[in-house]
């Protein structure tokens, strides 16, 4: 697995990454029908304060790839065991609630991005920067609390609080924290330790094992330092560390393990996700016009799709506000995990937009000869 599959690829990341520095760094791993295909490293882990080099092997905070890779598929095993129902409504697990909007919200809803609920609200501002964590059923309770934006299925609003109110109800059904229950059910059945949650609040810029490599993420002004290896979402801090929406760090090569037993599962060939409970999940939920998303994962829109314009119409995938992706094609079986630090040292890099889509579509032109 290097570069020399892929030359062209390999050769645009060292032009936008290495030469250009749109981004300060990335990890590029693309899989096939029969294995990783392509596993390259470019750039920097951490420009300041001073300057350490990509590796494969760096961890990641994924971000919003948490929703798809816990949060949904948490769902589905729980789904798939009759522990939750997709259609049920917010009051079979939050009773009562004054709104009664509200109680025709459904899973399926909130996993889709239609339960009406806005798309995000600063918690964190709400609390000084030296706290103790609150637990998830507080925040659930202030979620719960706002104004939806729309009647329930009326529209699409990508929801980080739909995804929290999630993470409450696995907590509930499970009777364990979030982090515990995706240890269980996914990271220790598939062997993985370089994926998982990272409990705050730790001390600021170190990592789990002192040789661990942690892609820096922001200089945050609420908590005036570089972050590394702790969680640059604000509100999934304020929950220590652990939320529905947000939290989950990964290696590149952890994350295509749960990729690869995606594709084993819709092949009928995994103990762990069943067959048609992902098809289930894996499907475009209808009845909006320009609707995209499936259960937990978007599927690439008419134009400007993050995943470029070779995709095939049976994919999915999301992206990370830290500049992480994954888009997985379930037709060809081909993945394409592209793990970037473009928030490093500020959010405002925004060149990941068009970079994006750029790497998708070289990957897919080289890779089918298109």
């Amino acid at each position: 697995m290097t570069s020399r599959g892929l030359t062209r690829v390999d050769r645009l990341l060292r032009e936008k990454i290495v030469e250009a520095g749109q981004v300060p760094g990335a990890v590029l791993l693309v899989r096939g029908p029969q294995g990783p295909v392509f596993f390259e490293a470019y750039g920097l882990r951490r420009k300041v304060p001073d300057a350490l080099p990509m590796t494969r092997e760096t961890v990641f905070d994924l971000a919003s790839l948490t929703k798809p890779v816990c949060t949904g598929l948490l769902t589905l095993i729980m789904t798939d065991r009759g522990l939750l129902g997709l259609d049920q409504g917010l009051e079979t697990w939050f009773s009562p609630l004054k709104d009664p909007a509200k109680r025709q919200i459904t899973l399926r809803q909130l996993l889709s991005n239609r339960s009406g609920l806005p798309a995000w609200r600063p918690f964190y501002q709400q609390f000084p920067e030296e706290w103790q964590p609150i637990r998830t059923e507080e925040i659930a309770a202030r979620v719960l609390e706002e104004p939806l934006e729309a009647r329930p299925g009326e529209k699409e609003v990508y929801s980080d609080l739909g995804f929290l109110l999630i993470g409450a109800i696995l907590e509930r059904v499970a009777g364990l924290s979030l982090d515990r229950l995706f240890e269980e059910e996914i990271a220790r059945p598939l062997g993985l330790d370089g994926i998982g949650f990272r409990r705050a609040p730790i001390d600021a810029g170190t990592a789990k094992r002192e040789d661990e490599a942690i892609a820096a993420t922001e200089d945050c002004p609420w908590r005036a330092r570089i972050l590394a290896g702790e969680v640059h979402d604000e509100n999934c801090r304020l929950l220590g560390g652990v939320g529905g929406h947000a939290g989950l760090f990964s290696t590149a090569a952890d994350l295509d393990r749960v990729v690869a037993e995606v594709f084993e599962g819709l092949q009928s060939r995994s103990d762990l996700f069943a067959t048609k409970a992902l098809r289930t999940f894996l499907e475009r939920q209808g009845g909006l016009p320009g609707g995209t998303w499936a259960l937990g994962w978007d599927t690439p829109s008419a134009q400007g799709s993050s995943s470029g314009t070779h995709y095939s119409r049976y994919s999915f995938g999301h992206n990370g506000f830290t500049g992480t992706s994954l888009w997985m094609d379930c037709d060809r079986f081909i993945s394409v995990i592209f793990l970037t630090n473009r928030v490093h040292p500020s959010r405002e890099n925004r060149a990941i937009r068009a970079l994006r889509p750029m790497v998708h579509d070289a990957v897919l032109e080289e890779l089918l000869h298109l």
